[in-house]
């Protein structure tokens, strides 16, 4: 049977920016908040550079066997928006984004975000700044391990001095347009990646493949799900020719290729 009532018309529009299941969807919705932004600028701010880190990296995912830049690659699977904004990650994508967000210095200069400090708890964990926070759901303590094993072997790969700490402490521009992005990044889930970035007064966002311009600019219209935000949107045709050759013999360590039986939870979600 049809579901017909408005909490469930306006859970299964939620899920489309959000990636939710209905079990998660629902009650958000129900409680009235339909999609709701950070309220402060600390929160912006961090979800801002969240949001350019996770697309970093997934860049990083595109080149793990099996490389290809034919099948899509993100770092975040589902967002939940709420007061505190917990994010699922894809598959292997713990590590990459660490590097880009734990704040270091490499060759005298400051790397990731400053004053960016790690909670543990039993089954996730938290990157907290003090003043603002986001919880990274299903990351145990054994996928915490794992994530910075890498952070560490990619610090020993390119050859930097590196010092914990330090970080940049450089305020992303127009982070609430960062910050909603991020809240609704599920809408390019189809797409081959996603690319954000601030410029000007706003923010650009180019993708490959997916979903249609005018698709995306209706999504973000929506007077109830959408952002008043000022965003430059462009697509691009998917790529046809996938990495050469090279890049799939890479010999990256076995133990992040194959990181969901090593030990970093499968945090694919439940659709029904």
């Amino acid at each position: 049977m049809a579901r017909l009532s408005i909490t469930d018309q306006l859970a299964d529009l939620r899920r489309t920016y959000t990636g939710e299941n209905l079990s998660q969807a629902v009650p958000a919705v129900r409680n009235e908040p339909v999609l709701p932004d950070a309220t402060t600028e600390a929160q912006r701010q961090l979800e801002a550079k969240l949001l350019i880190a996770g697309c970093t990296a997934a860049g990083v995912l595109q080149l793990m066997p099996p490389a290809s830049i034919i099948r899509p690659s993100h770092a975040f699977q589902t967002v939940e928006p709420g007061e505190t904004l917990k994010l699922h990650l894809s598959p292997r994508a713990l590590g990459p984004l660490l590097f880009e967000l734990l704040p270091r210095t490499e060759a005298g200069y400051g790397m990731g975000v400053a004053g960016l400090t790690h909670r543990q708890y039993r089954r996730s964990s938290e990157l907290t700044t003090g003043d603002a926070g986001v919880v990274l759901a299903g990351v145990d303590e054994q996928a915490w391990d794992l994530g910075m094993r890498y952070v560490r072997w990619m610090h020993e790969f390119r050859g930097f001095e590196y010092t914990d700490g330090g970080g940049n402490d450089e305020e992303t521009p127009e982070a609430a347009t960062g910050s909603a992005l991020l809240r609704r990044v599920h809408l390019w889930h189809d797409a081959s990646w996603l690319r954000a970035l601030p410029l000007g007064t706003g923010w650009f966002v180019e993708w490959p493949g997916g979903p249609a311009e005018d698709e995306i600019r209706a999504r973000l219209d929506d007077p109830k799900f959408g952002t008043t935000r000022e965003i430059t949107l462009r697509r691009a045709e998917a790529p046809t020719q996938d990495v050469e050759e090279g890049m799939r013999t890479y010999p990256w360590p076995e133990e992040f290729v194959s990181a969901i039986t090593a030990g970093e939870p499968d945090q694919r979600l439940d659709r029904r």
